[in-house]
């Protein structure tokens, strides 16, 4: 008689992925592209300061693009399209409060 652990779910993992959207998959590429070539650069040459400061500029602006289409990318919404949701949808927030209100 051996005892099971408990099975733990993950909600995460429970939840299906949706398609990626053409414009954050375009982003997504083209910030990993900016990566890749800026860490090509830095190992193959000893560069100045400033162009270092101007490499890490071009990375931040890369990345910058991915999250701000993931916060607000599509009309001022949240990108659905991301491996974990940022913001929850309002309907899901309103059920929730109505929910711990019912409890108590």
């Amino acid at each position: 008689m051996s005892a099971r652990p408990a099975r733990v779910e993950s909600r995460a993992v429970a939840r299906p992925v949706p398609c990626m959207c053409e414009e954050l998959k375009a982003l997504k590429c083209e910030a990993g592209a900016v990566l890749r070539r800026l860490r090509l650069i830095r190992r193959s040459r000893d560069i100045s300061f400033y162009e270092d400061a101007e490499l890490t500029r071009l990375k931040h602006a890369s990345i910058n693009k991915v999250v701000k289409h993931l916060l607000v990318g599509h009309n001022g919404q949240p990108c659905p399209s991301g491996e974990r949701p940022i913001v929850s949808p309002r309907t899901d927030i309103a059920a929730k409060a109505r929910a711990a209100g019912a409890g108590g």
